[in-house]
């Protein structure tokens, strides 16, 4: 285990008017060549209309994708649900950008109304459906 300071950051966002879904991929292959070069790990999840992401890694490198996600012009009401220190280590230490379609699933509208760590705990249990890459 590293004595690597870590930080974790989970939010949800709308995808703002003049994007549709095809822009998901292009902001997926972004992600994973940004986070693999920052030492991010993390997953995305889209439900056609709405993203929630999960982040660690350095809280300077996580911090900076924070900056880079709310000036991002496909995300539209970016809203944290928690920033904090990562204790425990990494949840998701081999993927810089897992990736899951959740369309019709009601994931996302779980996460966001549970408490945080709980939503974490939605989202590992989903873990098993996500495209890895």
């Amino acid at each position: 285990m590293s004595n690597e300071a870590l930080s974790q950051f989970v939010y949800y966002s709308t995808l703002a008017d003049g994007y549709d879904a095809t822009c998901v991929g292009a902001i997926i292959k972004t992600a994973r060549a940004f986070n693999a070069s920052n030492g991010i790990t993390g997953v995305l999840l889209f439900d056609g209309e709405r993203f929630c992401q999960y982040i660690e890694g350095n809280p300077v490198a996580v911090n900076a994708l924070v900056d880079r996600i709310r000036q991002n012009p496909r995300h539209k009401g970016v809203t944290t649900l928690f920033h904090e220190p990562l204790a425990a280590g990494r949840r998701y230490s081999n993927w810089s950008m897992a990736f899951s379609d959740v369309d019709g699933d009601a994931i996302i509208d779980q996460m966001i109304s549970r408490a945080p760590h709980d939503a974490l705990t939605i989202l590992w249990e989903h873990h098993r459906t996500l495209d890895i890459g």
